[in-house]
């Protein structure tokens, strides 16, 4: 039988929960918008003054403007012209990236900020569909605190949007099929299954996760009527698994793997070298991970066990239990608070659905407690809000100044880091990454093998003569024969940065001279709180390595 809404008194409130007929809510959009633009706009001034420019908390939004470029201009799926690499995870963001940077020209960096403003923007309004338990105004300033909370701490808008990342469009894109199937439910007027298909289709195109939720909202539907319902369900499971079998045919008939090379690396199961298997612990530890997401699942399951019963919140509820399940199984959690967020958006989709069930004054007192809970539960992506420009800071005195670097005196030269992004993205011309994130050959050959020989062949064979690398990595790492020309450490903890010192080495013996000259003169030009420091014994170190090299192939 149909999810019915349960029948209300006159003590209960008018509305019941997002995704009924009633029109959007002006105050809600309102006030959500406005906090959501107005701490996103103080986050970028902060970064921009301090900075310098606009530069963005995670190296890796810099792959997508990498792989935008060379799209918009080279007609190259990759970050390096004319090669394809699978270095996208999210091939819906990358698309759009690269129509954004054909129309920003020199403000191409902007276009992942206006995408997740915008995809931000939409959020807030899938949530005020229809919703009439939070109603901020100048008169109502618990609703006005519990806006804030919901956008800032849980949704973690103006967060996500420096983050650089598709995880905005994500969650706006879930949060549409899981507001479509839930009116379905309702047995109320909204989109038909092919715009519903639609959705989930370019959900699952922008992240493959969509599939995990696609699976809690088949099952909800199937729940709800299985005779009315379940072509629906079958229809919406091929929507997600046609995608994502298409670009994987895809990755494979251009010489990659089933899966973008960065699923390849992380996920689970993919047999890398770097991958020992999931044990209960580390899913557990995931979970843990977000105190916020223990809350919102701890909530749902509680909901579906409670009711007893198909509640009206059936949906989402079980949406986000089922997502949840797969997620912390088959993907990460972290990662500056993204990989999740379109569970948290679920999530705080349920909350609303549910307080609407309660009785007006209950009601009250739940937004009370969501108010309280959600800033304790949300403390971690607060923090990481408030730690954005520091975040930033760090990606440009390391990975974009390299990059400005290796563009301004190795242009068209081949180069090797294990730091894909900004150095991908204003270096041009042959580019190693030792982390397989866009050198597919590389995440293949990583598998048993040991970095060190590794790198050591990697560079016989691609001859590159500079490496750029974080202190750590080249440590254990770096082949004996290559020389530490020198490096830059920046003032302070790194935020985002793995240390504070980014390491240039050149892999012969000829190219330290000319590298510690490029470094020094470029040292006018570097970050402020960033320093060189060059290393005098290079030189000697050089002469060693290349004595060493004529007396082998002497004996040889």
């Amino acid at each position: 039988m149909a999810i019915t809404a349960i029948p209300r008194t006159e003590e209960e409130p008018q509305g019941s929960g997002p995704g009924p007929t009633e029109p959007v809510d002006r105050a809600f959009l309102r006030w959500g918008v406005g906090i959501q633009l107005g701490v996103t706009a103080l986050l970028v001034a902060v970064v921009v003054v301090w900075v310098g420019r606009l530069t963005y908390a995670l190296d890796d939004a810099a792959i997508h403007l990498s792989m935008a470029d060379r799209l918009a201009h080279d007609g190259t799926w990759g970050v390096v012209a004319g090669r394809f690499e699978s270095a996208s995870s999210s091939p819906l963001w990358t698309a759009l990236t690269a129509v954004g940077v054909l129309v920003a020209g020199p403000a191409a960096e902007w276009v992942p900020l206006i995408l997740n403003v915008v995809a931000g923007v939409a959020v807030v309004w899938l949530l005020a569909q229809g919703q009439q338990v939070v109603r901020p105004g100048r008169s109502r300033p618990l609703d006005v605190a519990v806006t804030a909370v919901l956008v800032v701490g849980m949704l973690y808008l103006p967060g996500l949007a420096l983050v650089g990342m598709e995880h905005t469009l994500h969650t706006a894109l879930v949060l549409a099929a899981v507001v479509t199937v839930h009116r379905w439910a309702l047995d109320r007027p909204g989109p038909g299954p092919v715009a519903a298909c639609a959705i989930v289709a370019l959900a699952s195109l922008t992240r493959f996760e969509t599939a995990f939720v696609v699976v809690g909202l088949a099952a909800a539907l199937v729940l709800v009527d299985r005779r009315r319902l379940t072509r629906r369900a079958a229809a919406l499971v091929v929507s997600s698994a046609v995608p994502i079998a298409a670009f994987s045919l895809f990755n494979r008939a251009m010489g990659g793997g089933w899966l973008p090379n960065s699923l390849l690396a992380k996920g689970q199961g993919t047999g890398t070298a770097q991958s020992d298997g999931l044990t209960p612990s580390d899913i557990v530890g995931r979970v843990a991970s977000d105190p916020l997401l223990i809350v919102l699942v701890a909530s749902a399951a509680v909901y579906l066990i409670v009711r007893g019963r198909p509640g009206p919140a059936l949906v989402p509820a079980l949406a986000l239990v089922v997502a949840t399940a797969f997620h912390v199984t088959l993907a990460d959690v972290g990662w500056y608070e993204r990989y999740q967020a379109y569970l948290i958006g679920i999530g705080v989709y349920f909350l609303l659905a549910t307080v609407a069930e309660l009785p007006a004054a209950t009601a009250r007192r739940a937004l009370v407690a969501i108010g309280a809970v959600g800033v304790v539960a949300a403390i971690p992506k607060l923090q990481h809000t408030v730690m954005v420009p520091r975040a930033a800071d760090d990606m440009y005195r390391q990975q974009y100044q390299a990059g400005e670097f290796l563009g301004r005196y190795y242009d068209g030269e081949p180069v090797a880091t294990d730091q894909l992004g900004y150095i991908s993205y204003l270096h041009d011309g042959p580019l190693t990454d030792f982390a397989g994130l866009g050198d597919y050959e590389v995440l293949q050959r990583r598998e048993g093998s040991r970095n060190r020989e590794l790198w050591l062949t990697l560079d016989e064979e691609r001859g590159f003569d500079v490496v750029v690398v974080y202190d750590i990595s080249g440590a254990f790492n770096a082949p004996r024969g290559w020389v530490r020309a020198g490096q830059w450490q920046i003032d302070g903890p790194a935020t985002t940065g793995v240390t504070r010192t980014l390491v240039f080495y050149a892999t012969d013996p000829e190219a330290v001279a000319p590298l510690q000259e490029h470094l020094a003169e470029f040292e006018p030009d570097m970050a402020p709180r960033s320093e060189l420091i060059l290393n005098e014994n290079a030189p000697m170190h050089a002469m060693a390595v290349d004595a060493a090299e004529t007396d082998a192939a002497a004996s040889g």
